[in-house]
């Protein structure tokens, strides 16, 4: 079996040296570079392709990767909405994710960047740095259990979300299509987006990126939300409306956003562009120098375990496809 490892990043390779001595009839061939048309020729010969890219891929390289028996596209992420599942079903070539690799890393991501927007964190360093003291009225916070919490989408993620807001004695309400017992242990269902929006002090969101949810989060629904509330988005860019939550920002309907995806991020997400000095994105920008914001690269699921996860899950569904054509992490088309 040869398997092919795209985007290989250093904090991965502990994770994918033990899967190797585990599996040492399996020859992986192993790359720190995107899959792309300058690399498809590593496809050849191979029956799975492991990656972790939010770079789209080109067309080509699907059919390519088709030509040359490659069964599977396995993902080490649980989104997998960067990769084109109707080209992957018309080519008959199947996808794999990794659906829980670690839900608390990202829940506790979204408590943290929730307290730190609620306390006024960066706003009072900064007053720290030029030596002002002072107890300024617009310092003083909410305490976190005087607040409700609006969750919408209570799969794994939003529902251990929900658990730690509510360990910290917050309300918390939640929105979800397909509603599941584990959230209701934690959580009160509402009947709509709207009323849960009109609800919550804190909206924090985890919801895939599909198309239908693009920009739920936008002009109209934000202008239901309490004045002074919190957008946390740790799910994917496109549920957020960026210049809509500027906009809020700016007229102080809103307090923060606690941003970990933003919706132009491909281009730059996970890129170090601190030699150029510079970025091209005047919106990125502004997110980033705000002292109402807090923007973070993606980072939310990034701990040791959820990494680990991540790696060997990818890993082993690539293996169980190859070897009986099925798996519990293929995605249905």
């Amino acid at each position: 079996m040869n398997l092919v490892y795209f985007n290989l990043k250093d904090v991965e390779k502990k994770a994918v040296e033990q899967w190797k001595a585990q599996n040492p009839e399996i020859n992986l061939e192993v790359t720190d570079k995107d899959l792309s048309l300058e690399t498809k020729d590593m496809l050849i010969g191979k029956d799975a392709i492991i990656i972790s890219q939010i770079k789209e891929i080109d067309d080509e390289v699907y059919k390519f990767a088709k030509e040359q028996g490659v069964k599977v596209l396995s993902t080490r992420s649980a989104g997998f909405d960067m990769y084109n599942k109707a080209l992957l079903k018309k080519l008959g070539m199947k996808l794999t994710n990794v659906p829980s690799y670690s839900p608390n890393a990202i829940a506790e991501h979204t408590v943290c960047a929730a307290l730190q927007i609620s306390r006024n964190t960066a706003k009072i360093r900064k007053n720290v740095e030029k030596y002002n003291f002072t107890w300024a009225s617009d310092l003083i916070c909410r305490e976190i259990r005087t607040l409700t919490v609006g969750i919408i989408g209570t799969g794994r993620i939003g529902t251990q979300a929900a658990r730690l807001f509510k360990g910290l004695g917050a309300k918390v309400i939640g929105y979800d299509l397909y509603p599941n017992d584990a959230a209701k242990e934690v959580l009160t269902y509402v009947d709509s987006i709207e009323k849960l929006a009109s609800q919550s002090d804190i909206l924090s969101l985890h919801l895939p990126g599909l198309p239908e949810y693009t920009h739920v989060i936008n002009d109209e629904l934000i202008s239901k939300m309490p004045d002074g509330a919190i957008i946390l988005n740790s799910g994917r860019g496109n549920l957020v409306d960026t210049k809509a939550v500027l906009r809020a920002l700016d007229s102080g309907k809103l307090l923060g956003a606690g941003l970990d995806v933003y919706e132009n991020e491909s281009k730059f997400i996970t890129k170090d562009f601190s030699k150029e000095g510079d970025i091209d994105d005047e919106v990125l920008k502004e997110l980033i120098k705000r002292d109402d914001v807090i923007f973070t690269p993606h980072t939310a699921y990034f701990s040791e375990t959820a990494v680990e996860n991540l790696v060997q899950g990818a890993l082993n569904s690539a293996k169980n496809v190859v070897e009986s054509g099925n798996d519990d992490c293929l995605v249905k088309y």
